[in-house]
């Protein structure tokens, strides 16, 4: 029968429909309230994944936004934690993502035994949805003791499926049959096979790829069993019953036989047909929470339908197919890379300077900047094997259920052959991750909110009454600024980042306007609770093996030495010489005495006297050169950039607050692409000016029980050779976090010289327009 060919035009749903179409947009509705709150997914680039005791795991975050496929900026709280081959976590730790992303490190200390591990990184707003986006990869720690792991014999087992197109097999059309078969350590085995009748006639024939997969068409008869003999790799023979054919129903063919338009081959059988001839079925095409849709309607048996594939959504496009009584009857995933743009690095050495080799980096391809990390290894490195790279992470993993072999593989140089592959691929998938039922039944609720940050709460406790505000001293992240207190003398901070070890600093100011010490209680609010892996991800990797498990290395290979690489904090006997500035030429210093306090009572009044026209009013404080030429000062308050115009941190504050007032009013600087003339730097005091006691401080300090870790600066590990076998197996050479790529000219950054003559870079990373980057770069370096 000759096909009917329909160009079909797909309708975008961007609103909800009128009351009286709202029956006929059920699914519609129904869909758009399960996308309705966004969803982000993280994706942890690893410098490697197998580890030597004394090393660091290294690792630069991406948050992605999966609707708009673009970085998200909506979480800066990201846990990222270690956990044992059990899944119990063993270290946690808080890292700060900007705008996007994230950088840190864990320490492979002696408490790590050798085995397997894994990373972990998830937020809290994750936990508002049933489909799980955290981000987990597996990784191995060597160390000199060899695992001692029980080896099992026993005879290898098979699992081989049938997997319609679609999901269902429908009598008296032509269907797709998709296949795979993978053995008992969930790897895909190479298998061919002959699909027979009952009166064992040929009816088919088949033959998978390397990764156990395959497809081949088939009519099935109603009423008729087919069986499939199957010769696996090894020469195993094995059969298997194919599902029988359904008696009424749609099958569905997808082909993408051209870079612009995929073709939808429906077809069903005269039974269907009379059951109900008028019978109009609804096809949505959807992505996140975007969603088009058209009518289907038979004619006659079969229905061609042409999509451009400009019309579709970058990246997996989800077609489910909906009966008139808006049950979903059959489901394809199909993969558009039309709007997806493949980058082009170039790597070229450029010097070798002292114990280091520059190199440089440009993207020849994508026309936008972008922010990448690079981890440098020996090219016959072992040690690097991510589960995915961050195309396979953003552009699949979020729309596909189970486990699925080397997903990276399919976005590495994808060529002809791979976009093949990966379509047979999400053949085989059948349903997406998302459940139907609970699109229908079960809306995500935003419960767990997105995390920016610390949350203090606190009360004052003494003095019992009379406190209207205090003052939260200078951190290391924040301006001092006041803080409104309730008539119950309560108050609630957000958005702090605190980092380990940091103290936070309260005082109240007393009637005379001083600082004083308050007697507070204090609480420390993010989510950091102990958590695990799931048994579902345990379950489906713990039969994957790694290269790296029976493997031992010499104690003398990696020297302690490393660890004095930690960073050193060094302490100035006088933290207050701040004014030891490049930017300020002839610094005045002023040390304020009881004297100062008499003389000038507050900030405005001193600077007034010294050389500034400064003055307050409402609430607001202007500061300025007498002299209108030299215009306007930078004024810093405890080494922090006053950014407030109105400057209000200095409304009425007491001298009898400050220690020290730096000011230079001559010096020129430029600030933000402008300059300043001046510098004035204040200083708060850590003990009061009008002393009481010996033990009398002005502040309340406590050290956060909660706060960020911020990562080491990336130093080499110690081996005791660049020329042993085991480094150029296991072996790091170096890693960059965050390196910035433009348009107008390449990129240079320096790695260590370990004698390597070819190294391998391996680079990933997002365009500030979305265009997401995985590359593998090998080049001479010696």
């Amino acid at each position: 029968m000759k096909k009917n060919y329909l160009l079909l035009f797909l309708i975008t749903i961007i609103s909800l429909p009128s009351a009286t179409a709202q029956k006929q947009k059920q699914v519609e509705n129904e869909y758009a309230a399960y996308f309705t709150l966004p969803r982000e997914s993280l994706y942890l680039h690893l410098n490697k994944t197998s580890y030597f005791t004394g090393e660091e795991i290294w690792f630069k975050g991406y948050a992605c936004d999966q609707k708009n496929q673009l970085s998200s900026k909506a979480t800066t709280n990201i846990n990222v934690g270690v956990y044992d081959a059990q899944g119990n976590q063993i270290k946690k730790a808080l890292f700060e993502a900007k705008d996007g992303v994230l950088q840190g490190n864990f320490t492979i200390d002696s408490t790590f035994t050798a085995g397997r591990y894994y990373v972990k990184a998830a937020t809290n707003w994750m936990k508002n949805f049933k489909e799980d986006n955290a981000f987990i990869q597996k990784i191995e720690i060597i160390t000199d003791q060899s695992i001692k792991e029980k080896k099992v014999t026993k005879e290898a087992s098979f699992d081989f499926q049938f997997l319609p197109e679609g999901g269902h097999i429908v009598a008296n059309t032509t269907s797709n049959i998709g296949f795979k078969v993978i053995d008992d350590h969930g790897k895909g085995v190479s298998a061919s096979g002959i699909v027979y009748d009952e009166q064992k006639k040929q009816v088919a024939s088949f033959e998978s790829n390397t990764l156990g997969m395959g497809k081949f068409l088939l009519q099935p008869k109603k009423d008729t069993q087919y069986i499939a003999e199957i010769t696996l790799e090894n020469g195993t023979i094995i059969t298997k019953e194919l599902p029988k054919a359904t008696s009424k129903g749609i099958s569905l063919i997808l082909q993408s036989l051209s870079e612009g338009q995929i073709i939808l081959d429906f077809s069903t059988n005269e039974e269907t047909l009379q059951n109900n001839p008028f019978k109009v079925y609804k096809v949505l095409i959807h992505q996140n929470g975007k969603l088009k849709t058209a009518a289907l309607k038979f004619d006659s048996t079969k229905k061609a339908v042409r999509i451009p594939k400009s019309e579709l959504f970058k990246g997996v496009n989800t077609i489910t197919v909906f009966d008139d009584k808006q049950h979903p009857i059959l489901e394809r995933l199909f993969f558009n890379e039309k709007a997806i743009k493949q980058a082009n690095i170039k790597v070229s050495k450029l010097n070798t300077i002292n114990d280091s080799i520059l190199l440089s980096v440009k993207e020849l391809k994508l026309g936008k900047n972008a922010n990448v990390s690079i981890s440098i290894l020996p090219e016959t490195t072992e040690s690097y094997n991510p589960t995915h790279n961050i195309l396979s992470n953003f552009y699949l993993k979020p729309h596909v259920k189970g486990f699925v072999e080397n997903p990276q593989y399919y976005f590495h140089k994808m060529d002809r052959k791979k976009k093949y592959e990966l379509d047979i691929l999400l053949l085989t998938q059948g349903w997406s991750r998302y459940d139907w039922k609970d699109i229908f039944n079960s809306k995500p609720n935003a419960l767990h909110p997105f995390e920016n940050g610390i949350t203090i709460s606190g009360r004052v406790n003494k003095p019992a009454s009379g406190v209207k505000r205090i003052f939260l001293h200078t951190t290391k992240n924040h301006n001092g600024k006041f803080i409104d207190l309730d008539e119950n003398q309560k108050f609630t901070l957000t958005g702090l980042f605190l980092e380990e070890e940091e103290e936070v600093r309260f005082s109240y100011i007393n009637t005379k306007g001083t600082f004083k010490k308050p007697s507070m209680y204090l609480r420390f609010l993010v989510t950091d609770k102990e958590d695990k892996i799931s048994e579902v991800y345990l379950n489906e990797t713990k039969n994957i093996t790694t290269t790296a498990a029976d493997f031992s290395i010499p104690k003398d290979f990696l020297s302690e030495k490393v660890e004095a690489l930690d960073a050193v904090v060094l302490e100035a006997e006088n933290s207050r010489l701040a004014y030891e500035d490049p930017f300020m030429e002839s610094p005045e210093v002023t040390d304020i005495t009881e004297q100062d306090y008499y003389n000038h009572y507050n900030v405005v009044q001193f600077l007034l006297f010294n050389g500034f026209d400064a003055s307050q009013a409402g609430g607001a404080v202007t500061i300025r050169h007498r002299s209108t030429r030299r215009g306007i000062p930078k004024v810093f308050f405890n080494n922090r950039l006053i950014r407030d115009p109105e400057m209000r941190i200095l409304y009425n504050l007491s001298l009898a607050n400050i220690e020290r007032i730096v000011v230079d009013r001559f010096s020129y600087i430029p600030i933000n692409g402008g300059h300043a003339n001046g510098i004035i730097k204040i200083y708060t005091r850590e003990e009061p000016l009008f002393k009481h006691g010996a033990n009398d401080i002005v502040y309340l300090s406590t050290k956060t029980t909660k706060a960020f870790t911020t990562g080491k600066e990336y130093y080499a590990p110690n081996y005791s050779s660049y020329l042993n076998p085991i480094f150029k197996k296991y072996g790091t050479i170096s890693w960059i976090p965050t390196l910035e790529l433009n348009t107008e000219k390449p990129t240079s950054f320096k790695i260590y010289d370990t004698y390597t003559k070819n190294v391998t870079l391996f680079i990933e990373g997002i365009s500030e327009n979305g265009d997401l980057i995985s590359e593998r770069k090998t080049i001479q370096v010696r």
